[in-house]
């Protein structure tokens, strides 16, 4: 069982847990497989993240699951008894920022020694 991000969801991936609304009302039942059709309606109505069977994504490397944008999915349950106080959301929407330009720095970094090493590895090809 894998939580993802809906973009990196695809057709055929079955559904580990429904998938819900905020005030709990079913959406998607546990066990549906995914089509084209039902991923497009489900981004139409906002759905960031399903939790899918098996573990088809690899979180680890560039895609996410970077210490920063960990950071960044957690900043809505840390500041939730402050959704009323705009001092407090004007901070979490700071370090919102402040982690997405770390964790983008991040995977450009990791992005930049992935090429470095294929290139490596092609010049030991030749």
């Amino acid at each position: 069982m894998q939580k993802i991000p809906l973009n990196l969801a695809k057709e055929g991936m079955v559904l580990a847990k429904p998938v819900l609304r905020d005030n709990g009302l079913v959406l998607v039942a546990q066990g549906t497989e995914l089509s084209s059709s039902l991923l497009e309606r489900l981004e139409r109505m906002d759905v960031d993240k399903v939790v899918v069977e098996g573990n088809p994504v690899d979180l680890d490397g560039a895609a996410g699951g970077t210490e920063y944008t960990t950071r960044i999915e957690r900043l809505d349950h840390l500041f939730r008894k402050f959704q009323a106080d705009p001092w407090m959301n004007q901070l979490k929407e700071d370090l919102r920022n402040y982690f997405q330009v770390k964790a983008a720095a991040q995977a450009a970094a990791l992005a930049e020694q992935e090429a470095e090493a294929q290139e490596a590895a092609q010049g030991e090809e030749e």
